[in-house]
Parts: C-alpha cells; structure tokens; sequence
C-alpha cells in the first residue's frame, strides 16, 4: 500500500488527538520535511488552517514555550507553528481546540490588559501565561480552565515538534530510531518519510 503526504499527515493528525497523545519521531519527520519544503519555495510556508493572526499567536506562544538559548533555537526557530497548522488541517478536533482556545486567549488577554495576546508587552503574555501553569498546578482552574486545557496542548505540541525537528534533535544528541510514544508509524508511511527526507537532505 502507497500513501500520500496527505496521508500520512491525517494520520500523524489523528495520533496527536488519541488517547496515547503522541507519535513517534519517523512519522513526525514528514511534517518537517513538508514545511522546509514549503519554506524553500517563493513566497515561503503559507498557513493551511490558521489565520494570520491565529498563526502569529500560536507562534508567539511556540516562542515563549520554547525560547531561543546558547544551546538552540526556539520553538519557532524549529517550525513549531507550521507543525501545528500542518495538524491542525488535518483534523476537526485539533482545529477546534486552536480555534476555539486561541479566541479565549485573546478574550481574557483583552479583559486583562485590553488587547490581543500578540498586541501586548511581553511581560503580559508571560504573566499570562504563568497564571495558566499555577491554575494547572493548583488542580483548579476556575475562570482560566479553558484557557489551562489550551496551553496544555500548545505546550506539549510545542515541545513534540521541537524535539523532532532538525535542531531538536541535535539538541539531544539522537542517535537511534527510538520510539517517543505508543503510535505505530505503518511501514508504508516509514519509507514514504525517508524518502522525502532524503530528498531534502534531512
């Protein structure tokens, strides 16, 4: 059996939303290889799902999850809004918790400092941001659990593709084939992955 690049990001799509939430480093290759294939044509990677102000937000959030340090790139730096989107598009449930999270980011952002989660100063997004965490760690969330379930999902797709990007995996110094999670990339979708990857020089 063949599959498409479709394919294999529908199926990647489905595999971040199971109950095992997560995939293994193969089938995450594929959105990588797509995205710096995207990013080498004229005009560069143009959002699938996200709107431009939806894919400046996710990235902004990917940057601050993520941040650039002496060891590596940041979250953006390693195509963590693109991996989203790229997911995002390919699966409804996926797109409704960014959609849906990103519209309760810039609400409560506006009530809180009256603007957008990207239009305001930095020390407001990460105070932001750090009530979500303490929220999450008191084990209730009141008015922010919305918001808490959201960043969850940014936090750990942030990191998922950090850590299988090219400079992720640099980062940790990968030498093997091992498995991040319970997924099971099909063979077929393996050996499509490698063969774009080579392609690429990946």
């Amino acid at each position: 059996m063949s599959l498409s690049r479709r394919d294999v990001l529908r199926q990647l799509a489905l595999a971040a939303t199971s109950a095992a939430g997560g995939f293994n480093l193969e089938a995450a290759k594929v959105v990588h290889a797509f995205v710096a294939g995207e990013h080498a044509q004229p005009g560069g990677y143009a959002p699938r799902f996200l709107t431009a102000h939806e894919f400046a937000t996710v990235a902004r959030l990917a940057e601050l999850v993520v941040p650039a340090d002496g060891g590596g790139g940041s979250g953006v730096d390693a195509g963590a809004p693109e991996f989203i989107d790229l997911l995002c598009s390919e699966n409804e449930r996926l797109a409704e918790i960014y959609r849906e999270g990103l519209v309760w980011l810039d609400g409560a952002m506006g009530r809180r400092a009256g603007g957008t989660f990207v239009g305001v100063p930095v020390e407001r997004q990460t105070a932001m941001l750090d009530a979500l965490v303490d929220a999450e760690r008191a084990g209730s969330g009141g008015d922010l659990e919305a918001g808490v379930r959201f960043f969850g999902w940014v936090r750990r797709m942030t990191v998922d593709a950090y850590y299988t990007s090219p400079i992720g995996i640099r980062d940790v110094g990968y030498q093997g084939n091992r498995v991040l999670s319970a997924y099971e990339t099909p063979r077929p979708a393996v050996e499509f992955i490698d063969r774009v990857a080579a392609d690429l020089g990946l």
